[in-house]
């Protein structure tokens, strides 16, 4: 969950859809690899230079496909930018909040897997810079991904005061904990930690920042006063 960073909290995604089995044939296998490239020099580009200065033209060059081969897989650079929102989402659901129960989240899981998920977005530049622009482009109500991240944004709030909402119902957490206030707190300090790691070129320790400040929070609100989970 965390920013347009995504990283971290505001990287929390909804539960991704199933994806329907097909038998991956020569031609669908290799029209499946071209998307994944395109999806991937997309993020690049995105990442370097912000939605509205991206070229879809550049974009298919460095694939090394026409811009109509590109128009083939996605119509517009709206639809681009989309599919790699969406591919994003379904990627972390994937490697990690499966494992959440989104009906009743243990606070101290959430914490945890928003932990691996940072450990990972670390090894992922690119798309760590991708997220913490776009982020910042989509507060104007034309952008293309401003639907996106306000949904996003209201989701991952309100999974995270449930979560908290559980833990103090449980009396693993202290009661009477403002849940929407914490949300809102971690998702602000995963935002900002991303954004100075940006600005830093990647000099400002964002991994080390951040799980500091989840042990931290994990301390501040369990009742037994430990920190995230080896």
């Amino acid at each position: 969950m965390s920013s347009a960073a995504e990283t971290s909290a505001s990287a929390l995604p909804r539960a991704a859809k199933q994806p329907r089995t097909r038998r991956k044939t020569g031609t669908y296998a290799a029209a499946d690899e071209r998307r994944r490239r395109i999806l991937e020099t997309a993020i690049a580009h995105f990442a370097r230079k912000g939605y509205h200065n991206a070229s879809m033209q550049k974009i298919a060059t460095d694939v090394g496909i026409s811009h109509t081969g590109l128009m083939h897989h996605f119509g517009s650079k709206s639809e681009l930018l989309r599919a790699v929102l969406e591919a994003r989402e379904a990627q972390a659901f994937e490697q990690f909040y499966y494992r959440l129960d989104l009906d009743a989240p243990d606070p101290v899981e959430l914490f945890q897997l928003i932990a691996e998920q940072t450990r990972f977005n670390v090894t992922q530049p690119g798309l760590m810079q991708m997220f913490a622009l776009l982020a910042a482009e989509a507060g104007v109500d034309d952008h293309p991904a401003h639907a996106y991240f306000q949904q996003r944004y209201e989701r991952v709030t309100a999974i995270i005061a449930k979560a908290i909402a559980r833990g103090a119902e449980t009396g693993v957490l202290h009661p009477n904990v403002d849940g929407l206030a914490v949300a809102r707190e971690m998702l602000a300090v995963a935002d900002g930690l991303q954004i100075q790691w940006s600005l830093s070129d990647g000099a400002f320790d964002f991994l080390t920042a951040h799980l500091g400040y989840l042990d931290a929070l994990c301390r501040r609100l369990t009742v037994a006063g430990t920190g995230l989970p080896a």
